[in-house]
């Protein structure tokens, strides 16, 4: 029967590596990106790969937005037969499968698996798996985690702070201002720490240029920013 639910798994779904690419720093900044993809182009003389699908968090990561094609009254039987196993491998594909294929249905999956395992060995897979994609989904369940308490808190507040871009701000910015927090000297740290790096100030000061109407100089700095993230954003780019 195993044997068969990890066929099952396999045909029906597969494994995505995720490429953290450089050209998503505009989705770090609060600009428009129709505003900007042509100049962008210009500056860096040609198109940046993924430049307008990159302007905002997407919701799922398109590494992971195949999606699955069975019949949902077929993947509720297939998920209760692979639960009802108790095997922690065989669940733990399937939830990853689940998660990996962007499933809508993912954070209910990851949150029965942990609901079923509660062994340090079998939750410990769990993070891994959901920081290996930078988007909104994933971004939600470790939010939930944070707000439930289900990993460390300051281990989550690091791999939210991972993401560097606005939304994990605003999450870290929340548990900062939370005068009940168990962690909020930390977040106010880390959030500290994330508003001077270079991705966040490099882009502020890109925005800024709006207020100038500076957009060919602020499409500069931007593609400069996106050909090497870490560039520091002190004198020109």
């Amino acid at each position: 029967m195993k044997q068969i639910i990890v066929l099952l798994l396999i045909i029906g779904g597969g494994y995505y590596l995720y490429n953290n690419g450089l050209s998503d720093v505009l989705r770090k900044a609060n600009l428009d990106p129709k505003d900007f993809v042509e100049e962008v182009k210009e500056a860096t003389g040609g198109t940046v790969g993924g430049v307008s699908k990159a302007a905002e968090l997407p919701e799922i990561a398109p590494e992971r937005a195949s999606g699955l094609k069975m019949n949902a009254a077929n993947m509720r039987l297939v998920e209760t037969t692979v639960f009802n196993t108790y095997d922690t491998d065989v669940c733990f594909a399937y939830t990853e499968m689940i998660y990996a294929s962007g499933s809508a249905s993912a954070p209910k999956v990851i949150n029965k698996y942990l609901a079923t395992f509660t062994l340090p060995e079998d939750k410990n897979k769990i993070l891994p798996l959901v920081t290996k994609y930078k988007d909104k989904q994933s971004l939600k369940i470790l939010e939930d985690f944070l707000n439930r308490g289900v990993f460390s808190r300051s281990m989550l507040l690091k791999k939210i702070s991972e993401y560097r871009n606005k939304e994990a701000l605003a999450v870290i910015k929340s548990v900062a201002d939370t005068p009940s927090s168990p962690v909020r000297d930390e977040a106010q740290n880390i959030y500290s720490e994330m508003i001077t790096q270079s991705w966040y100030t490099g882009v502020q000061s890109a925005a800024s240029q709006i207020g100038t109407g500076d957009k060919q100089l602020a499409s500069h700095r931007i593609a400069a920013l996106m050909n090497n993230p870490n560039q520091s954003n002190k004198g020109d780019l």
